[in-house]
């Protein structure tokens, strides 16, 4: 996975819940995963903060932070991707203490991933929106299998994408010379959006403010 290149505050790259939460060694998921790529002293108010942010070669973006106060990791990345972001980092079960979409209905429409042993008994390990991603993950799944082997096939109809949820929150606005105004990130926080605001501001940007306002229902 490559680095994935990250500006501002790292509070706006997630959303307010993780995906996953797990527990490793933290010098043990570095030796693996390399150096974090940056960190954050106040760590959105909940103590210092190391991460990790990488877009791999399949397109998946995941994201990992460690929180030295609970001495554990937090994973945000795309819908329906747990799986594949959990195989990337290298964890399987053992780690991993609670994930988002546990007990809840998986998808059933999508590309399969699928595994089949050596007497020819077949089981899904999930459904995915995309079939590259879902063949990536089926790659990494056969690399550690013994006497199994993954393929990909399609499911049911391609999904259809969720409804979008009333927009709530605070958004920081930019805005330069002209007037031309652009939305920059949604926070729930009216009091986290103004640090964001505060900290683009302190950036050596030309001609531009940033100022935070409710956030603008979707027309």
């Amino acid at each position: 996975m490559k680095p994935l290149p990250v500006e501002g505050p790292l509070v706006w790259m997630y959303e307010p819940h993780p995906d996953v939460l797990a527990r490793e060694p933290r010098a043990d998921f570095e030796r693996r995963l390399g150096p974090p790529h940056g960190s954050d002293a106040q760590g959105d108010g909940r103590g210092p903060t190391e991460w990790w942010a990488w877009r791999a070669d399949c397109g998946l973006t995941v994201i990992a932070l460690y929180r030295e106060r609970d001495d554990s990791f937090q994973v945000f990345t795309e819908p329906h991707g747990v799986d594949h972001a959990l195989a990337h980092l290298g964890w399987w079960r053992a780690e991993v203490q609670w994930r988002a979409d546990g007990g809840k209905p998986r998808a059933t429409d999508g590309w399969a991933v699928y595994r089949q042993d050596d007497t020819g008994n077949r089981h899904d390990v999930c459904v995915m929106p995309l079939r590259g991603h879902a063949e990536c993950l089926a790659r990494m799944l056969e690399a550690r299998a013994h006497k199994q082997w993954y393929a990909v096939e399609a499911r049911g109809t391609p999904p259809k994408s969720p409804p979008k949820a009333p927009r709530e929150g605070w958004a920081v606005i930019r805005q330069d010379e002209h007037g031309n105004r652009a939305e920059v990130a949604v926070h729930p926080s009216e009091d986290i959006a103004r640090k964001l605001a505060a900290a683009y501001d302190s950036e050596p940007r030309h001609k531009q403010a940033y100022f935070v306002e409710p956030v603008a229902p979707r027309s």
